[in-house]
């Protein structure tokens, strides 16, 4: 069987797919997995560090405004479309697996003129555009959310994750807050943090993923670390009690497998205000306190920081065990090769 994997653009459209990849690799039945992405996202990146092929086609995102980039995305997507037919004619694959974004598109569209069979992935509460175009051409739709299923009709069985966050086990260490802040549009939080270095407790670390545009080492103090970018994310977990972050689905399902409380602040340009609503799942259930981007203030940070608690934490680390889904791959596995 060879399955061919559509995933591109962020992190958070790749690690799902990279995640299934590992649970058909962890199966052991001699198939062949593919990876197609963009020249444009992470991919080229990430899905050969993790260890799979990836062959690479045109493709842009349909941006709202006007620009260069927004006139040329049909275009440049359309080149992508007739490249996928040859690559997916080259390749046979038995299954397409596409995990959304503007990559998913054209392969999708070239696999449904070939008559290969599609599965869609949807990691938001409130499906994205393409996924939705998509959703018409799939044999089958695998949603993250419940409350995703008052857009598409599809099975519930929540985002996959990587194995490495999976089989993660807490470590020993002082009481530590993760700060992620290292995605496009985290300034507000790079700033809020930056401006509250001198004043965080002794007895508290904060550990701050800034990303390369804000990252300075000369910001480094005892009890706090910047770091540029983490290669090894389930490692950083393993010792962190509390993580501040944006709301992506992808990053919040990794959180909820490993229990881990969160303070999240939604990319308040997201499309459709997708973050929100993710975020509010996720506070409804116990596991998150939701900050609105313009009301993360050096004050407001400090404030969580000099009002660290424990127990409440303990108590949200609950709700998130009970609300993830550390299953989802390997669901999805399983309806691949009964339906293959």
């Amino acid at each position: 069987m060879k399955t061919a994997i559509v995933a591109g653009g962020t992190g958070g459209h790749i690690y799902p797919g990279i995640a299934i990849a590992q649970e058909l690799t962890r199966r052991g039945k001699n198939g062949a997995i593919l990876f197609i992405g963009g020249w444009e996202g992470l991919e080229k990146i990430l899905v050969p560090k993790a260890g799979f092929v990836i062959k690479l086609i045109w493709a842009r995102a349909m941006l709202r405004k006007l620009s260069y980039q927004a006139l040329s995305a049909p275009f440049v997507s359309l080149v992508g479309f007739f490249q996928s037919i040859f690559l997916l004619l080259m390749e046979k694959p038995d299954i397409l697996i596409a995990t959304g974004g503007y990559v998913s598109l054209p392969v999708c569209l070239a696999a449904k003129l070939l008559r290969v069979p599609i599965i869609l992935l949807e990691q938001n509460v409130l499906p994205g555009f393409v996924t939705r175009l998509c959703a018409r051409l799939a044999t089958k739709i695998f949603l993250a959310f419940e409350e995703s299923q008052k857009y598409l009709v599809g099975e519930v069985v929540g985002n996959p994750v990587r194995r490495a966050i999976i089989e993660l086990k807490k470590q020993p260490h002082e009481p530590t807050v993760l700060v992620i802040g290292g995605s496009q549009g985290a300034r507000t939080i790079n700033q809020s943090v930056i401006s509250s270095i001198d004043k965080i407790p002794q007895a508290i670390k904060v550990i701050h993923v800034i990303g390369q545009r804000d990252y300075s080492p000369g910001h480094q103090k005892e009890n706090y670390l910047p770091l540029a970018y983490v290669d090894n994310m389930a490692e950083l977990l393993a010792k962190v009690d509390l993580v501040v972050s944006r709301s992506g689905a992808t990053a919040l399902a990794e959180f909820l497998v490993v229990g881990l409380p969160m303070v999240l602040i939604p990319f308040p340009y997201a499309a459709g205000n997708h973050q929100w609503q993710n975020a509010q799942v996720l506070a409804k259930a116990g596991c998150a306190k939701v900050i609105a981007n313009q009301d993360f203030t050096p004050q407001v940070f400090i404030k969580l920081l000099t009002d660290f608690d424990s127990q409440q934490y303990a108590k949200m680390s609950t709700a998130c065990q009970l609300l993830a889904r550390p299953l989802a791959a390997e669901r999805i596995v399983d309806f691949i090769y009964d339906y293959v």
